[in-house]
């Protein structure tokens, strides 16, 4: 995956789970941006667990696995957000 889909991805992946009151499965997510980059559910699995590992998202270890933003990520997009607003 080269660095421009990858970036995207990251992004449609915060947009989707920002969106969510409460938790998401990574099914849920994949059905939202499988038909933009063609990535399988394993592989989806992968990349969410290197998000929660770099602390950007949340596990909540319940069968299916649910994630949400984590507070990390939430001050990330605060700042951009208003940083962008001046």
């Amino acid at each position: 995956m080269n660095q421009a889909k990858r970036t995207y991805l990251n992004l449609m992946i915060f947009k989707i789970i920002a969106e969510c009151k409460g938790r998401i499965s990574v099914q849920q997510i994949h059905q939202q941006i499988e038909p933009n980059m063609g990535m399988s559910v394993r592989s989806l699995q992968r990349y969410m667990k290197g998000l929660a590992e770099w602390g950007l998202i949340q596990a909540d270890g319940k069968t299916p696995q649910g994630f949400k933003l984590s507070e990390h990520a939430k001050s990330i997009f605060k700042e951009l957000a208003g940083s962008a607003a001046h």
